[in-house]
């Protein structure tokens, strides 16, 4: 991995997302990513885990009636959900209150995530979003219960796929050319969302609101400017629940 590549992936992970290279049509999949393991109750378990985790670990927030889930969140916990109104809380129980980064556990979060997303519309919160108790969570669920609902409402039944193009490190790119790849691409989302160009070979890093029923069409669409400017670098990762297309902040005691 060259160390634009590796800028990349920690850039991912921060975020409690992770990314791959791709030269394909296909978007960028963890091949690696372990799915969560379906809870075991036993009693022994549950007493361990009542006793040395206290805290409230926030994975996201979905609508009430989504909240069938069966999967277990970090360090092997089961995954609770705390309801307010018509909105549910996804939580686990957690040892720390305010966790440094630790790149596996982020990577761990974001296959929860995509998990959940699976399943039902998220809100997602970044790694590290911790409280001291429920009542704390459940203030804030209440303060930020209308941008919630809006939350859940525009990003319904859509996912999040991002785009960085690079440059080729002696290359000079004509003008042009990055409008013109993100208007193709503008045409097949809802919205767009413009990242950090943290390196002068970065042309390109957005990320893409797109219809799920939207994804073959987007991902081939992709492909064709691959084909078309083989002389840039495409590094297309997705399907993320809509990291940049929420604009709440969610944090932590």
């Amino acid at each position: 991995m060259n160390k634009m590549e590796a800028e990349i992936d920690m850039s991912e992970i921060a975020r409690g997302r992770i990314s791959r290279t791709s030269s394909q049509s296909k978007p960028a999949i963890s091949e690696h990513a372990q799915k969560p393991k379906v809870f075991d109750t036993s009693q022994n378990e549950m007493s361990e885990t009542t006793e040395l985790q206290k805290y409230i670990y926030l994975y996201g927030i979905i609508n009430k009636k989504d909240s069938k889930l069966k999967i277990n969140g970090l360090k092997n916990n089961p995954i609770n959900k705390i309801n307010f109104k018509d909105i549910t809380a996804l939580t686990s129980s957690y040892p720390i209150l305010n966790p440094a980064l630790n790149d596996e556990e982020a990577v761990e979060h974001a296959n929860i995530l995509r998990e959940i997303a699976k399943k039902a519309t998220v809100v997602p919160t970044s790694f590290g979003t911790v409280f001291e108790n429920n009542e704390i969570l459940e203030t804030v669920l209440s303060s930020s219960y209308l941008a919630i609902k809006q939350t859940l409402a525009l990003i319904e039944g859509k996912i999040e796929l991002g785009v960085k193009v690079i440059k080729n490190q002696l290359g000079e790119v004509p003008d042009g050319v990055a409008s013109e790849i993100l208007e193709s691409l503008n045409k097949l989302s809802v919205k767009s969302a413009k990242g950090d160009n943290f390196s002068d070979r970065l042309l390109l890093n957005h990320s893409f609101l797109v219809e799920k029923n939207k994804f073959s069409k987007f991902s081939n669409e992709i492909a064709k400017l691959e084909e078309k400017h083989k002389d840039l670098k495409f590094v297309y990762t997705g399907p993320w629940p809509p990291y940049s297309f929420v604009n709440i902040k969610i944090s932590g005691s």
